[in-house]
């Protein structure tokens, strides 16, 4: 199949609805080792086959004793029992360890908790030692590599599992993930495409929602995640994390009713999905519920720290004038930021945003921030813009917002950071278009930042126009 395929077929035309712009596709992480920019991940050389596997000496029962049960209440956590049950009923058998990979990855899925990584690449890289040619190790040793930034490495054994199985749909999923980070996005469009035609399921549906969502695609974006909710995946928490998204897709776009139903059979179910969560609290809190929104966010905490509900219930304190109960909150979660930031430092950006939209610490953000000034992604060059914002770099806040719009992504807060932009440049005709675009998707698309573009637009609609030599977006 290719991309003159009809929306009634199995696949999907990504490439027809993501080339309409002319513009680039966008994302790239600076001097990853083995990908220059001559070398795209859909493009360069297969790896040969024959380069060698993680190395794994240990004796299986060794290899077994170095993966720690899961903690909390997960039903992944029952399969990893029964996986590593059926691993040392036969530990030379390559199937049994590859499925213990992949339990420990749903592990991870459930849990963010990205020691799992680690541990699922170790039962990889032991059913490889088994069996050499085992593609399905190949695919997890891809998508563990993938998950920790290292987009050479994961390309690499993607490649690897696509030279022994064209039809891998999994190999092409993660090579499109890889051009996704790298700005590659004819290649992830490519990848993603035969990902569907391959196996048109959640997985592959919800990565084409994710591509169309950010370059522009938006009602395509709604229309294939709805299809990849629909059809569900065999763990419920995977069906829940594109519920998830989807309502957050919708909130974007100020549909906070159908938001609420997307997520609504999730809650009823019971769901501790963080990001189901996560969701549910920032509508309510848009919908000014706000002790349904705090009770949303507390859910999250009793399974652990999260940085993200801890900033959203400083945000409540905030708004209802509790500034002591808020600075809590903002402390527990910057701490928590810190050390996301320490231990994963090829994320550096939510921290940098935390700071940037709670004007705290602002030159540590500028620091993190700075981290990405080389990036082609719409989205980090959206948070590097409204960091040197805000730490009063002007010109470079222009040249990032410049392009985090060269996409025609329609974020509330994207339009809202470049009005904001556009102002202090005294480039009013700017400001009013992006700050009223951000109002007009979602009047209540943050509960701190929305107040103001209401209140920066009605103060430009009321001002003289200023002639301007600025170069805004």
């Amino acid at each position: 199949m290719n991309a003159v395929l009809s929306l009634a077929t199995p696949g999907y035309p990504l490439g027809s609805c993501l080339r309409t712009s002319g513009l680039i596709l966008w994302f790239s992480l600076a001097a990853l080792p083995m990908l220059t920019a001559q070398e795209s991940p859909g493009k360069a050389a297969p790896a040969p086959v024959g380069s060698p596997a993680p190395a794994m000496t240990a004796s299986p029962e060794e290899v077994l004793a170095s993966i720690p049960a899961p903690s909390g209440n997960f039903l992944s956590g029952k399969a990893v029992s029964e996986a590593r049950s059926k691993v040392r009923q036969n530990p030379r058998d390559a199937v049994a360890w590859v499925t213990l990979g992949d339990e420990l990855a749903q592990v991870l899925r459930d849990s963010d908790d990205r020691k799992y990584y680690g541990y699922a690449e170790t039962a990889y890289a032991y059913a490889l030692k088994l069996k050499p040619q085992s593609v399905d190790a190949m695919d997890g040793l891809a998508w563990a590599a993938g998950g920790r930034h290292d987009f050479a490495r994961s390309v690499e054994w993607a490649k690897r599992a696509l030279a022994l199985d064209a039809t891998n749909a999994a190999a092409s999923g993660l090579i499109g993930d890889a051009a996704l980070a790298l700005g590659d996005y004819d290649t992830a469009t490519e990848n993603y495409q035969n990902m569907m035609d391959a196996k048109p399921d959640l997985s592959s549906w919800s990565r084409g929602a994710t591509l169309l969502w950010i370059t522009g695609g938006r009602s395509k974006a709604l229309w294939l995640m709805e299809r990849a909710v629909k059809a569900g995946a065999p763990f419920a928490e995977n069906t829940a994390w594109c519920r998830a998204k989807y309502a957050m897709m919708l909130f974007d776009d100020g549909a906070l009713v159908p938001a609420t139903q997307v997520l609504a059979p999730a809650l009823a179910a019971g769901s501790r999905n963080p990001q189901i969560l996560l969701a549910a609290g920032t509508i309510a809190a848009a919908g000014k519920d706000f002790a349904a929104a705090a009770q949303d966010y507390r859910k999250v905490l009793e399974a652990g720290p999260n940085p993200e509900a801890l900033a959203s219930l400083g945000d409540l304190s905030t708004v209802q004038g509790d500034k002591e109960a808020a600075e809590k909150y903002y402390a527990q979660a910057e701490a928590l930021y810190q050390a996301d930031a320490a231990n994963d430092p090829e994320d550096p950006l939510p921290a940098a945003k935390f700071y940037a939209d709670h004007d705290r610490n602002l030159a540590e953000a500028l620091r993190l921030a700075e981290k990405r000034k080389e990036t082609k992604n719409v989205l980090e060059a959206d948070i590097l813009a409204w960091v040197y914002f805000k730490c009063g770099d002007q010109p470079h806040a222009i040249q990032a917002m410049i392009l985090a719009l060269s996409q025609n992504s329609a974020s509330a807060e994207m339009q809202f950071h470049a009005g904001m932009i556009a102002a202090a440049a005294d480039d009013r005709p700017s400001a009013q278009k992006h700050l009223g675009e951000a109002l007009s998707y979602n009047p209540h698309f943050n509960l701190l930042l929305a107040p103001v573009a209401a209140a920066t637009l009605a103060k430009l609609g009321s001002a003289t126009p200023a002639p301007s030599d600025a170069k805004t977006p």
